[in-house]
């Protein structure tokens, strides 16, 4: 039976073997095996481009000195981690691009993100860690990203508002469902539509809104800006932490570099944060409000944002 191979296999192929470095080349492979078609006429080519990709993880392996899942693993930076989930051409790359201001892999052929692709997202005094990864289709969805989806402090579901958003979001959902950790509270979500500049994108968005009444719509169009802003608000106040800046006892206060911590955080946390030794050693605590004289305050103080603490250890 003929493979029957499209055009944007072809093109894969070529970067395959245009590739010089290990990753480049697993790159390529992932996207061979996403864009090719499924029937008995491919089965065999399908499991020869996966000894390559296994042999060549073995290589990346050797190059780490340890295991190969780590191609794949993105280390959480900054004030957390959000992760940007979406079908094929949901315009997941360039909402990245508009986000973080990052250059970004951005074509109109599906399947372009292979490899997670971090980037981080400033945000006032704090930035926010955002990852695009590969795009998600029955039958085509990387298995490892089990292994990174439940482990991201937020989500952000993307659909495109020029197509047909409902069916995109449901299919998005439906993929999720078989990647998450049964012993793992699902991470939380925000609904990201993008393309509001297209012709059809506000009748997707007031359709999506009639039909979803579980996460709030936020429109964007990577091309205007629109909407990119205040994307950014929200994707910080869903990881719901807060920024505390440590004042030195006898100087003043950095305030241009918080110590982020989850909401809920105590005086102790910041100790421990900031070491070990600090908490072990701690023996009180002062809150310097912006607005009234200093208030000592107990290691079990809840931060709230904006606070500055100075600590007395030692």
């Amino acid at each position: 039976m003929p493979a029957n191979l499209p055009p944007d296999y072809f093109a894969a192929e070529s970067a395959f073997r245009a590739a010089t470095t290990t990753s480049a080349k697993l790159e390529a492979l992932e996207r061979m095996l996403a864009v090719m078609p499924h029937h008995k006429g491919t089965d065999h080519l399908r499991a020869e481009l996966r000894a390559r990709k296994a042999k060549l993880l073995q290589e990346a392996s050797r190059e780490r000195g340890h295991g190969h899942a780590d191609v794949y693993v993105v280390h959480r930076e900054g004030a957390g981690q959000a992760v940007l989930v979406g079908a094929p051409n949901a315009g997941k790359s360039a909402l990245l691009q508009a986000l973080t201001g990052a250059a970004a892999r951005v074509a109109d052929y599906p399947f372009t993100t292979q490899l997670p692709q971090p980037a981080m997202m400033p945000f006032e005094d704090i930035q926010v860690q955002l990852v695009d990864l590969p795009a998600v289709a029955p039958g085509a969805t990387p298995a490892w990203l089990r292994g990174v989806i439940p482990q991201a402090d937020l989500v952000l579901l993307v659909v495109d508002l020029d197509t047909d958003p409902t069916a995109d979001l449901r299919m998005v959902q439906a993929e999720l469902a078989t990647l998450e950790d049964p012993l793992r509270s699902p991470s939380p979500a925000l609904l990201v539509g993008t393309k509001l500049d297209l012709p059809a994108a506000q009748d997707g968005a007031e359709l999506l809104r009639l039909e979803e009444d579980q996460l709030l719509l936020l429109p964007t169009s990577a091309v205007s800006n629109v909407g990119v802003d205040e994307l950014r608000r929200r994707i910080v106040s869903a990881l719901d932490v807060v920024r505390v800046y440590a004042k030195p006892p006898g100087r003043a206060a950095d305030l241009t570099r918080p110590f982020v911590l989850r909401r809920g955080s105590t005086v102790e946390d910041l100790a421990d944060m900031i070491h070990h030794e600090v908490r072990q050693t701690l023996h009180f605590a002062v809150r310097w409000p912006p607005d009234g004289a200093p208030l000592r305050v107990a290691h079990r103080y809840q931060l709230s944002d904006g606070d500055i603490i100075e600590l007395h250890a030692g």
